[in-house]
């Protein structure tokens, strides 16, 4: 009996050795997240223009200043971000506008996406006086004169907006020093 009494006590000391030395999880940080709104400047990597885009087409941009918040790095510099083409009207003749409207999509963050919302609507420059001159010196086949192709350069700056309180990645990298730092 004596036996049994004494395994029961070191059962149940064990139980609370084991119970006593097993880590407890810290609890998780508050998920911060990135306001609605808040301003995402982009670069445009590589020309888009009417007369080669069609709607729906998919361009590439990339971060040209890191989001930052409450003095974490959030989006780094050089973070891919995507637009896609809405609307892509090429020239025609008789000295038309191109026309191009592009929406901005999202950006991929470290740990996934964030939406964006944004756009860009560009038109090209027409070019009637240059039809009108050509039709003079060049009868009818001066109406097939075209204008302007509406153009998104490699290298404009856009900016894109948070489109909903977005979580903010969960790995942050440190912030960039201040320059005066």
């Amino acid at each position: 009996m004596r036996a049994a009494a004494a395994s029961v006590l070191a059962v149940v000391a064990l139980g609370f050795a084991a119970a006593q030395t097993l880590p407890v999880a810290p609890a998780a940080p508050a998920a911060h997240r990135l306001p609605n709104g808040m301003a995402v400047r982009l670069m445009v990597l590589k020309e888009v223009n009417s007369r080669e885009a069609k709607s729906g087409d998919r361009f590439k941009l990339r971060v040209d200043s890191p989001v930052i918040l409450d003095g974490v790095t959030r989006i780094p510099i050089g973070a891919i971000a995507w637009g896609e083409i809405v609307v892509a009207k090429d020239t025609g003749a008789v000295g038309g506008k191109g026309r191009l409207s592009a929406r901005l999509l999202y950006v991929e963050a470290p740990d996934g996406r964030i939406m964006l919302s944004g756009s860009q609507d560009r038109q090209g420059k027409g070019n009637t006086t240059g039809v009108v001159l050509s039709v003079i010196g060049f009868g009818v086949l001066g109406l097939l004169n075209k204008g302007g192709n509406a153009v998104l350069k490699a290298g404009d700056i856009v900016t894109g907006y948070v489109e909903d309180p977005a979580p903010a990645p969960d790995r942050p990298q440190p912030a960039p020093p201040s320059p005066g730092e």
